[in-house]
């Protein structure tokens, strides 16, 4: 069972103004509440400073968006990582499929066309 003073109240601590509706002002709870808020507010501070470096730190390619042919470096790094391609094919399959990383894979995973015939699928005209 808690303690209680001798006018049989919980002591709560320093009472800092008694109301007639009989609310009160507590010290430790009040500066608690005041330092909760702080810390919410620093929290807030922070979270948008660290999404303004997130935002500053998305360097595109070229100092252009997504660079002048579309084609991410992330994106790159991904298909060389991936497929275990050269980045030149990976930034060819990129630039074919106009940026779109999905459409780039499944054209670099596709099997190559072959030669129809021993010459290489040469045709002679006439």
């Amino acid at each position: 069972m808690a303690a209680s003073s001798s006018s049989g109240r919980i002591p709560q601590g320093e009472v800092i103004m008694d109301f007639a509706d009989g609310g009160q002002y507590i010290k430790h709870k009040l500066e608690n509440a005041v330092l909760e808020v702080e810390r919410r507010k620093i929290t807030k501070e922070e979270g948008i400073k660290a999404q303004k470096a997130m935002e500053a730190l998305d360097v595109k390619p070229n100092g252009a968006a997504g660079g002048a042919d579309g084609v991410k470096s992330e994106d790159v790094d991904f298909i060389v990582a991936q497929l275990g391609c050269s980045k030149e094919e990976a930034v060819e399959s990129l630039k074919a499929e106009k940026g779109d990383l999905v459409k780039a894979l499944i054209k670099s995973v596709q099997p190559k066309p072959r030669a129809r015939s021993v010459d290489g699928g040469a045709e002679i005209k006439k």
